[in-house]
């Protein structure tokens, strides 16, 4: 048998996502090492001083920068040295017994590799037991990992010099690295250090507490650095809550509590989870990142065994998994953990966050017919813009096609004008990384297909199974169905398109509401689109509908040969009443075993007609405690114009006089509110297209610019298309 070899550019790419660009992940790896070094102790009552001690020096070889991090904890054999470092994420941090917070036994390692990759300094230096041990970290010619473990001869007086040079008076533990190029760490970065690690959110508690001592020293200058004026007081409490979650037949008893934080875009606290232990596991609002009413709320969220759980998802027989990320930046939100949290958690933030927002002076700007015009052509371009994906039905299992390449359906019907996502499978044993496969249409007057060839590497095979995606755009509503063809040699793969009016969705699970979280007005009716698979879900079937708070028109409905889009998508309108402005609510739908949700926000009507249910619900201007000239509440999808910021004030100086009724404005302040709204569309739609996968990052050292290019691009497509629309406001005041 002959061993696998990974490629080198595997392993250095991964050593880069290992830790990132920011100084403050590798800190906090190494601080928490050495606080874990000190619970083992406590836990066995061994008395310490409980100092750890960071250090950041000029490299005396280059120009560079050398930040070291020493306790007065165990220390270390060599023997364990090698254990440790030669085991690469390994289990070593007995957490279960102290406390540790040392999961995927890396992030030292990933430190060390990091510097050594760059020939930079990476070394650590241990007495344990009046025993001085050294290890030197290298990177080899294959970008594997290579240690250099050795005993350091230091006796009497050379062991006291030894302890005097380390600044370790009995037995603990340095380690030294130099700041890897790619890393950002500029003069500005420099200079504020010391606070920024102050306001790490999983260096907080560790932080806050008397029992550890962390002393930050550069230049000859030393500080104590503490956390306290970052801990949450009493009397900025907001709600204290404790819930119960259900995961894996386990009950975990939760408490969350949410406080007032005037300072939260300093300080970068959001809701801290941690267990009872105080191991911080992330830094989320979970789905309420953008949600207005939240921008000045922080807390904590506690989850008793938290710890001991993520431990055992990657020790357990069978299929391991992480709940949170090995690179420490928070929760897998792709694993069933983190999605039943967020499903137990989500009413409940909902609740509390509802009840925090300001009763502002607020103008309704689409009041004015020509600015909600503007919008409805906004969220036409955004619609178009966002791809549906289309999916093979249940009963197609993510397997190597037998024929070599195969569309996950045979037939498919696109929206005119909308582009759709259609997966190909490769079977990469009969299909070799080599081969180019190509993708043919026989009339591209009604379609647009891209890639046109499309390859695939070896690190996309899993399983055996490669799978591409196509995008095809609907042009023209065809009489007659159009081929497009995927060819590699001999191997072919049909797929016959129809594009029509109607809008259509191919769920993924059989069933599924789309768009799945809508903004409807108050006192109308409400219509949800449910689409559904019949080729998973027979026509005949019988759907339950319920939704809490709402009234549902019709709580069982059968679908029929007449809902059917095209031979196998059938779309039922569910139609609901009622409901509190600035309330969400969740419309169930259930049959067999399945079940899928729709979350409606009820809103405000204005005098014109409202495109509801579109990706930006309404346009207002309100007071903002942010910084912000607009923002987008993701919660409701409303777009503000900050009626607070002194740019907004300066160019729309009338802006808290506006007719409520019909709010108008000049040429110039015209022409300033078409930017933001095609600005703000922009980041909205490259944010969705990242969450959905759709962007493909060529060059990660490079993503920012690329990102930010690609704002830049539909922006102006966006304001090409609205000018006209917007630019009517003008004309009007003017008369």
């Amino acid at each position: 048998m002959t061993k696998v070899r990974i490629n080198a550019r595997k392993k250095e790419r991964d050593r880069q996502n290992a830790l990132g660009d920011n100084i403050l992940r590798y800190i906090t790896e190494l601080v928490t090492n050495s606080d874990d070094s000190y619970k083992r102790l406590e836990d066995k009552k061994i008395e310490h001083d409980s100092l750890i001690y960071i250090k950041l020096e000029k490299e005396r070889r280059n120009e560079g920068y050398v930040l070291s991090v020493t306790d007065h904890a165990e220390g270390m054999s060599s023997e364990r040295l090698n254990k440790v470092f030669l085991d690469y994420a390994g289990d070593n941090a007995d957490g279960d017994e102290s406390g540790a917070r040392g999961i995927f036994g890396q992030g030292a390692s990933d430190v060390l590799q990091a510097a050594a990759e760059e020939r930079k300094t990476a070394m650590i230096e241990t007495i344990k037991d009046d025993v001085a041990s050294r290890l030197k970290y290298n990177i080899d010619e294959d970008q594997d990992g290579d240690i250099d473990v050795r005993e350091i001869p230091a006796q009497g007086s050379q062991l006291k010099q030894l302890r005097n040079n380390l600044n370790i008076p009995g037995n603990g533990t340095k380690l030294s690295f130099g700041i890897p190029s790619r890393v950002k760490f500029n003069k500005k970065i420099i200079e504020n250090l010391a606070e920024s690690i102050e306001k790490i959110p999983s260096l907080r508690y560790l932080l806050n507490t008397d029992s550890r001592k962390v002393i930050y020293s550069f230049n000859g200058k030393e500080k104590l650095l503490s956390s306290r004026k970052y801990q949450f007081q009493e009397e900025n409490l907001v709600s204290r809550q404790t819930f119960k979650m259900v995961f894996e037949d386990k009950t975990y008893n939760c408490e969350l509590s949410l406080y007032k934080n005037e300072n939260k875009k300093d300080d970068g606290t959001d809701i801290i989870v941690r267990d009872q232990n105080y191991t911080v596991f992330d830094n989320t609002m979970f789905d309420f990142k953008n949600t207005l009413a939240a921008q000045n709320l922080s807390g904590e969220l506690v989850i008793p065994n938290l710890y001991k759980l993520c431990k055992e998802h990657l020790n357990r027989d069978g299929v391991k998994d992480a709940i949170v990320f090995d690179n420490r930046t928070g929760f897998d939100t792709r694993n069933p953990f983190y999605k039943t949290l967020n499903n137990v958690l989500y009413p409940i933030l909902d609740e509390i966050i509802k009840k925090q927002v300001d009763d502002n002076k607020s103008t309704n700007l689409t009041n004015n017919k020509r600015i909600n015009d503007a919008l409805k052509k906004l969220n036409k371009y955004l619609k178009n813009e966002l791809k549906d994906t289309i999916n093979g039905p249940g009963s197609v299992k993510k397997e190597p096609p037998a024929e070599g390449i195969k569309f996950v359906r045979g037939s498919i019907t696109v929206t005119k004008d909308k582009k759709y996502d259609l997966k190909l499978y490769i079977n990469a044993s009969m299909i070799s990384a080599e081969e180019t496969i190509d993708i043919i249409c026989d009339d591209e007057n009604y379609v647009n297909v891209s890639p046109l060839k499309i390859n695939y590497n070896s690190e996309e095979v899993e399983n055996g199974l490669v799978i591409k995606n196509v995008t095809i755009q609907g042009l023209q509503i065809t009489n007659d169905s159009i081929k497009i063809q995927a060819k590699v040699g001999t191997r072919i793969s049909n797929v016959l398109v129809d594009v029509i009016e109607e809008d259509i969705h191919y769920p993924e699970n059989g069933m599924e509401f789309y768009p799945a979280n809508i903004s409807l007005v108050v006192d109308k009716p409400h219509s949800s689109k449910l689409y559904i698979d019949t080729e998973i879900i027979p026509v005949g079937s019988v759907i339950k509908i319920a939704g809490e708070g709402l009234e549902i028109v019709d709580n069982s409905i059968a679908i029929k040969q007449d809902n059917l889009l095209n031979d196998n998508i059938a779309c039922i309108d569910v139609i609901t009443n009622g409901g509190i402005v600035g309330n969400q609510y969740d419309v169930v739908a259930t049959v067999m075993d399945k079940q899928c949700v729709s979350k409606i926000t009820i809103i405000e009507p204005n005098q014109n007609d409202k495109n509801s249910g579109g990706f930006i619900s309404d346009i207002k201007t309100d007071v903002l405690k942010m910084a912000a000239q607009s923002f987008i509440d993701l919660s409701t999808r409303i777009l503000y114009i900050n009626s607070a910021n002194p740019i907004n004030l300066r160019i729309i100086t009338d802006i808290d006089n506006l007719d409520p009724d019909n709010p108008k404005f000049n040429k110039e302040q015209t022409k300033y509110l078409c930017d933001i709204l095609a600005t703000q569309a922009a980041r909205f739609l490259v944010i969705e297209q990242t969450k959905n996968g759709d962007i493909d990052i060529e060059d990660p050292e490079d993503a920012t610019a690329q990102i930010l290019d690609l704002i830049q691009q539909h922006k102006n497509k966006i304001y090409v298309d609205i000018y006209p629309s917007m630019m009517g406001i003008a004309t009007e005041k003017e008369d």
